[in-house]
């Protein structure tokens, strides 16, 4: 096919087509939940004098959420082929738009790398996974705190043994972050994974210095979401204080992490665990609705929003050698 029509057919039709099924399958997403209305309703009884202002941060943090992690896969991209902002920024925005409507959002990758230009699409893929495997690392050394927290105030062999658990993990994904330059001579190593060794290549571009970076920006990304749920479930009127709801909230997020979902079944879980935590292991909160409405909006705004953003992106595509 000449190059030329390459561009027509990608950007007069798939582009728009692949828009309207993205858009769909959102929207199938958020009106599963079927009470939108009401969850918007309950946040604006609660929003008064006092809360606007902490409404505002809640809001103002999303975009800086976003922001940092467009600077880490900008960073990811730069010892492939360097990008600017914008385009890195884009290129999150749509991964988020595919791994919305996909298992485990394994979609994120494919999404980012549509706009990478051919040729570095592998690589691209790789880099992706130190992303990864960068917020686990926080996620995980968050989730340690948490567990510990909980069990000094309601602990048993169940979350002795997931402290044990979340040591091993947090351990084991800083150790395979800071060494992950090793994994590139495994496709020399074993023959099935030789036709890998061009994307495995990608894990030895990085410096300590680089990764130390990447995960500073996660950990950034980290208290953003983090400090935005706490915010969001005392504006509903959960009461929580800061020093423990922050360390609940953090074990909440590690709980979620480990277990594999949808994300559609990932909400109901948030919001399952939400409950447990703040409510009946450590009595933080006497209220469901609040958390379940905190879980809700959060996923909402950070998630829906960006991906609906990023849907767009897709008429911007072009064909690239």
């Amino acid at each position: 096919m000449h190059k030329n029509t390459k561009k027509i057919w990608l950007r007069y039709v798939i582009a728009p087509l692949a828009l309207l099924v993205l858009l769909y399958l959102i929207y199938r997403q958020v009106t599963a939940r079927g009470d939108i209305k009401e969850q918007w309703q309950r946040l604006r009884e609660h929003l008064n004098t006092g809360n606007i202002k902490w409404f505002v941060l809640v809001m103002l943090l999303a975009p800086a959420n976003w922001v940092l992690e467009a600077l880490k896969w900008q960073k990811l991209l730069s010892r492939i082929r360097p990008v600017v902002f914008k385009q890195a920024f884009k290129s999150m925005l749509s991964g988020m738009s595919f791994s919305l409507v996909t298992p485990n959002r394994v979609g994120d990758f494919a999404g980012r790398i549509i706009h990478v230009g051919q040729g570095y699409k592998i690589k691209a893929a790789f880099a992706s996974v130190i992303g990864s495997v960068a917020q686990m690392c926080i996620t995980a050394s968050f989730g340690i705190a948490g567990l510990i927290y909980l069990n000094v105030v309601s602990g048993n062999f169940y979350t002795k043994l997931a402290l044990g658990l979340a040591f091993l993990i947090a351990g084991g994904a800083l150790f395979l972050f800071f060494n992950i330059n090793r994994f590139k001579g495994f496709g020399k190593r074993y023959k099935q994974l030789r036709k890998l060794n061009f994307g495995l290549r990608v894990f030895s571009f990085y410096s300590k210095r680089d990764l130390a970076y990447i995960l500073l920006l996660a950990f950034g990304r980290f208290l953003c979401y983090n400090l935005q749920f706490l915010l969001l479930i005392n504006i509903l009127g959960a009461g929580v204080p800061l020093f423990p709801g922050i360390l609940v909230s953090a074990l909440m997020f590690w709980t979620i992490s480990v277990v594999p979902s949808v994300a559609m079944l990932e909400l109901g879980v948030r919001g399952f665990v939400g409950i447990y935590l703040f409510m009946d292991a450590t009595q933080l909160s006497t209220e469901s609705l609040a958390l379940l409405s905190g879980s809700y909006l959060l996923w909402f705004i950070n998630l829906v929003v960006p991906a609906i953003l990023g849907s767009f992106t897709l008429l911007r595509l072009k064909t690239e050698s």
